[in-house]
């Protein structure tokens, strides 16, 4: 018993007659009446009855239409959705990131973009650590990881990487801080504070990018709190808990307690990267990929995003 049988079942029944059905069909009539026969033979009981010239169906044949047609919806959907997940206009992308993805200037808008131009994607992004996120990646859990460089050579064997976009760091202090005063800000002058952190690995991640800072300048950094939450990190540096190294692009996230001035003599940035694995079947996944380079080669093209920094107004 196949589907082919299940057409020819149905179109019989719609048609109650075997000539016009076969002629819909493109096929011989005394084929579709053995195939027919061979359907009935199957099932154990008669799905017309042929009296008088007249086709009819039978009980069984009647509830059998039903449950044929279920059937034959059932596999047109299984097709027309193994299509779509092949031509990519369908499917689930599992996207990992870190949490200040989310106020760059212009990805959540290429998500949204996305998503409006494949409504049957479904898109999921997760905040997830560092290490997490390219296990899962490996692991088939999640299709890309968004995250922060440094990340050592090793944790991304097998994958693939490319950058994002690159920020330039800023510190943040609180508003009451005895620099906050200041239009800029030396990051030696912080050597004495407490510093604010996220809970990376050494040697990955933002938490590896401040200490090889602070180590430029001369200093060792003493880490009081660690938080994987951004926005519970600038709250907790409003609150005077310590100070902290952000990317620029959170100093729109304005709290009264809180400064954000640049650092002098630093060019210190951050590079935010995506890590996908190398050899990618998801055809949705390909197509994001595709838009995401297409946005990231418009931007290098445009010139690096990156405000200029503000000199000192104040001498110290």
């Amino acid at each position: 018993m196949d589907f082919r049988q299940f057409r020819y079942f149905v179109t019989t029944a719609e048609e109650l007659h075997f000539a016009k059905a076969a002629e819909r069909l493109g096929i011989a009539q005394p084929v579709l009446s053995q195939q027919i026969k061979v359907l009935e033979n199957q099932l154990g009981g008669k799905l017309f009855s042929r009296e008088k010239r007249r086709v009819e169906l039978t009980e069984m044949g009647s509830a059998f239409l039903i449950e044929a047609r279920i059937a034959l919806a059932a596999a047109d959907k299984a097709v027309n959705v193994a299509k779509d997940i092949a031509r990519g206009v369908s499917g689930n992308i599992n996207i990992g990131i870190v949490g200040s993805v989310m106020y760059e200037h212009d990805l959540p808008q290429l998500f949204r973009d996305y998503c409006l131009a494949h409504p049957d994607v479904k898109l999921s992004l997760n905040e997830l650590p560092v290490v997490s996120q390219l296990e899962a990646v490996r692991d088939k859990h999640l299709d890309l990881a968004i995250v922060r460089e440094p990340i050592p050579a090793q944790l991304l064997e097998g994958l693939e990487h490319f950058i994002l976009s690159s920020q330039r760091l800023v510190a943040a202090l609180p508003a009451k801080h005895r620099l906050s005063g200041f239009d800029s800000v030396r990051l030696q002058d912080l050597a004495e504070d407490s510093f604010l952190g996220f809970p990376d690995p050494d040697g990955i991640g933002m938490h590896q990018a401040v200490l090889n800072l602070c180590r430029q300048a001369g200093f060792e950094p003493r880490f009081s709190q660690r938080t994987q939450n951004l926005t519970t990190m600038i709250s907790f540096v409003g609150t005077g808990f310590g100070v902290g190294l952000v990317v620029d692009i959170v100093s729109h996230l304005q709290i009264p307690e809180v400064r954000y001035l640049p650092l002098e003599n630093l060019d210190a940035t951050s590079n935010l990267i995506l890590v996908h694995r190398r050899f990618e079947r998801s055809a949705a996944v390909r197509a994001l990929l595709a838009k995401i380079h297409d946005f990231v080669e418009k931007k290098n093209q445009g010139g690096p995003d990156r405000p200029t920094s503000r000199r000192s107004a104040h001498r110290r």
